[in-house]
Formats: C-alpha cells, structure tokens, sequence
C-alpha cells in the first residue's frame, strides 16, 4: 500500500466517524441512537470490503469506472474529457482519485462507502421516527434493523451508480421532510440522480413534482402549484419523446425497439441469473423482481445472501400489503414517503420491461427497497399497537 493510499483510508474513516457525531449532534440525537448510527457506519464500511473482495474474484463494471476504461473520453487523459452523464460522470469523479491521487481501488471501494453512508446516516433520520413512538410491539422495538438489509449496502460499497443515486434519493427525501427549511436539498439530490442515471432522475422529479403540492406546508398555493406541476411533469414526458424520436423516428414504437435491445443485450451475456422476463405474466415479473431468487434457487453464498433478502421483504410484504387492504387503502402516508413509493412504482415498471437478469434486478431496486420495506413494517406495527391491551 501506498503512503498516500495508507493517509487517504485513515482520514475518510476518521471524517466518516466525525461526521457522524456532528450530524447526530445537529440532529438532537440521544445517546443510543448516536451509538447505532456509528454501528452502522462501521457496519457499512465492511461492505467495501466484501464489495471489493466480490469484485477481485468475479470482476465487473465497478473496477473498469475506477481504471477509467469503462467509457473512454474524447481526449484520454485529461479529467474535462470525462464529463458527462451515467458513465461518463461515475469516471470524472473517479478521475482526481484515480489518476491524479494514484489510489488503488480499495481506496475507491472506500472512498464509494463513505459518500454513500451519507444516505445512511440521512434514511436513518428518515425511519427512526417510523417506529419510535411504538416500541412496545416487536416491529416498533426492532424496525430499525432494515437500515441493515445488505444488498443496498453490498451494491452502494463500491464505486458505481447504485451508492451515488441511494445518497441523491435520501437528500430528496430529507428536503421534503424538513421542507421547507432544508428544501435546498432537493436540488443537489435532484442533480446528482440526473447526472447518474438521467431516467432515474426524471422519474424522480416527477414523483416529486407528482408529490410536492400535496406537502402540507404548501396547502395555501396548492391549486397554483398543480397546473404548473402538470405541465413540468408533461414537459419531461414530451422531452423525452422527443429525444428518442430524433434517434429512432417520431412514432412510439421506438420505445419497444429499445426494451427489445435491452433485453437482447443483456441475453448476449449469457449470464448465470438471467430469466426469460418477456415470458413472464405481469405477476410473475413483479415476484422476479422483489422475491427470486427464491430460497430454492440457492446455488452459493451469494444467491443465499440474495433470497434471504428477499425471503425477508416477502415476510413483511404480506401483511403490510394485508393491512392496507384491510383498511381500504385509506392510510396517512408521509410525504416524504409518498415520492419513495411512487418512484419504486415507475422505476419497478421500467425494471420489468427492460432487465431479464436476477443479479441486476436485486442492484437496481437496492436503492430504494429500505424504504419499502421500512413503510410496510411500520402498516404492521400500528395494528399491533392498536390492538395491544390498555395498560
């Protein structure tokens, strides 16, 4: 290792603690919750490990952005070439670090962890208060354990996209729960999402935009704001019509071409976990995309890692979903809350109609799964609370 390497590792870890108590601090934590928060950032940073470990022995995309050959800019070897969106921007970040600073790539394993445990640190100020109030009942004592699901921190350890577009979301939703103190927030998280992946960004200023009138501090300007909101929302939609059309022609049919050379291009990888999506009813998808693998399924310890996941999500889905149909879908949703889930909704669409491939599925909709499962969790501690003897 080299001496920078050795300085870089030992001050990120030092600021990611540090942080850690300045944030708690800020925060009004109390004792037990600052202790949980520096237990899952240590929690967190052995997942860069492991990533880069898993990387090592299977490869991937992760260590090509990191050695900036993964998309080639127009003039190697200058950091302004590398400027762009989706890759291209995953390599300008790289590119100081990487180049200029020589880091190796657990040093970028590292350096990915600790941007990403700021949405961490954020989605446990969005959740604690979830179960807070309840801690009489066993979802309310121990809700908070799904800031520990291990694929988000598996996928979002190492350098990538998932680690950058979880922090984005997790800087949205803060803006809106803390709106309109820390509205500012929105916008850098807004801009970082588009600049990651651009349709993610679009479908989550539009669950925004979709959202955001509804916020209770906005009801005075409420029947001001939804015309506008439409007409942005419209205006997205149009944008990329458009932008699709200019390439593969003015007529809708472009975007099946588009489904059908994604899913072609992924087949022509002949990946262990890819699956016939196209051949799946609706339902089928959406279980391939939340609950498989299935615990039968189970090949290695990655395929286990992965179904006890998604064993767990299917364990809380059920009666979460069971509560919500039992009161007729009339249920208080945070507002916050309500842009996560109609952003899982659209981005859950598009995954099914674009990916054929388990391993993607379970890195794609680790960005906002926590969440999911953290709002179900929470349908089932209610009841529970409700229906617990008077003390």
């Amino acid at each position: 290792m080299q001496i920078q390497e050795g300085v870089f590792i030992g001050l990120l870890i030092f600021f990611i603690f540090k942080l850690n108590q300045k944030w708690a601090g800020a925060q009004g934590y109390t004792r037990w919750e600052t202790h949980f928060l520096q237990v899952l950032g240590l929690y967190h940073l052995l997942f860069a490990l492991f990533f880069y470990g898993y990387i090592l022995h299977y490869g991937g995309d992760s260590s090509r952005y990191w050695e900036l050959s993964s998309f080639p800019g127009k003039e190697a070897g200058t950091w302004s070439s590398y400027w762009g969106t989706g890759t291209a921007f995953i390599q300008w970040i790289n590119y100081p670090f990487s180049r200029i600073l020589d880091l190796g790539f657990f040093s970028g394993c590292l350096l990915y962890a600790g941007i990403s445990f700021l949405g961490f640190a954020g989605a446990f100020d969005l959740i604690k208060d979830q179960f807070q109030a309840n801690k009489g009942t066993w979802p309310g004592k121990y809700g908070l354990l799904v800031l520990f699901l291990p694929n988000v921190h598996f996928w979002s350890a190492g350098p990538g996209k998932e680690g950058l577009l979880f922090t984005g979301l997790v800087l949205v939703l803060l803006g809106i729960k803390y709106f309109p103190s820390r509205a500012w927030l929105m916008v850098p998280g807004l801009l970082l999402t588009l600049m990651v992946r651009p349709i993610q960004g679009l479908v989550l200023t539009i669950a925004v935009l979709a959202v955001l009138p509804f916020h209770p501090a906005l009801k005075l300007y409420r029947k001001k704001l939804l015309p506008w909101a439409g007409s942005l929302i419209f205006a997205i939609f149009a944008y990329r019509w458009i932008q699709g059309s200019l390439v593969y022609g003015f007529n809708f049919k472009w975007i099946g071409m588009i489904i059908d050379w994604q899913n072609a291009y992924l087949d022509s990888f002949a990946g262990q976990s890819s699956i016939p999506m196209r051949d799946y009813s609706l339902p089928e998808k959406f279980m391939a995309l939340w609950f498989r693998p299935y615990l039968w399924e189970v090949k290695d310890f990655w395929t286990f890692a992965a179904a006890l996941e998604n064993t767990l999500v299917f364990l809380v889905a059920i009666p979460g979903i069971w509560v919500m149909a039992k009161r007729k879908f009339k249920i208080r949703i945070p507002t916050s809350y309500r842009v996560v889930l109609l952003y899982g909704a659209l981005m859950s669409v598009i995954f099914i109609l674009a990916l054929n491939n388990l391993g993607i599925l379970m890195r794609m909709k680790s960005i906002f799964t926590l969440f999911m499962v953290s709002f179900l969790l929470g349908l089932v501690d209610r009841p529970l609370k409700e229906n617990s003897p008077s003390p």
